[in-house]
């Protein structure tokens, strides 16, 4: 058996590692961490992880910096496209 089988188990253990395959993929599905986009660097973040959050408008955002966080909350329609007008209904008055 050459180096290649030693590092992943040749010789006999196919069948097994086959076996497991499923339950290693339901364990790893489970541990993928859940990214969200940081609205204002546009910046991939865990949400877990994420050292700032905001809710607006019943969503939750999540940033990359404390940073991201105050310039999100000094202006949010700027980052969610809502150009001022995101209480659509309202007559455009914020609420």
């Amino acid at each position: 058996m050459g180096w290649l089988g030693k590092l992943f188990g040749g010789g006999g253990k196919k069948e097994e590692t086959m076996k497991m395959e499923p339950a290693l993929m339901k364990k790893h599905e489970k541990e993928v961490a859940k990214m969200a986009k940081d609205p204002v660097c546009g910046m991939e973040v865990d949400e877990k992880m994420a050292p700032a959050k905001s809710e607006h408008i019943g969503k939750t955002y999540y940033f990359c910096s404390p940073g991201c966080k105050k310039a999100f909350d000094e202006n949010p329609a700027k980052y969610t496209g809502g150009g001022g007008h995101e209480m659509a209904g309202h007559g455009g008055h914020q609420m």
